[in-house]
């Protein structure tokens, strides 16, 4: 969802493995998730736990878009 200048993200993760790399999976789930305009880049503004509900783990992703640089 894009509000302004900001993207929200919601992020289900059902298992979670030893070898499971949170960055990595994290920035797959931003690059899927959003449509750019020309000109403008994303920052991470904060990701938020919101809890375990049906044995997934549930996070906001709150996304600042900037100019590209």
């Amino acid at each position: 969802m894009r509000l302004k200048n900001q993207y929200i993200i919601e992020w289900k993760i059902r298992n979670y493995y030893s070898d499971f790399s949170f960055e990595k999976h994290l920035e797959s789930v931003i690059n899927d998730s959003q449509t750019l305009k020309e000109g403008e880049a994303l920052e991470i503004h904060q990701v938020v736990f919101v809890g375990e509900f049906n044995k997934e783990k549930v996070y906001l992703i709150i996304l600042n878009i900037v100019p590209e640089k």
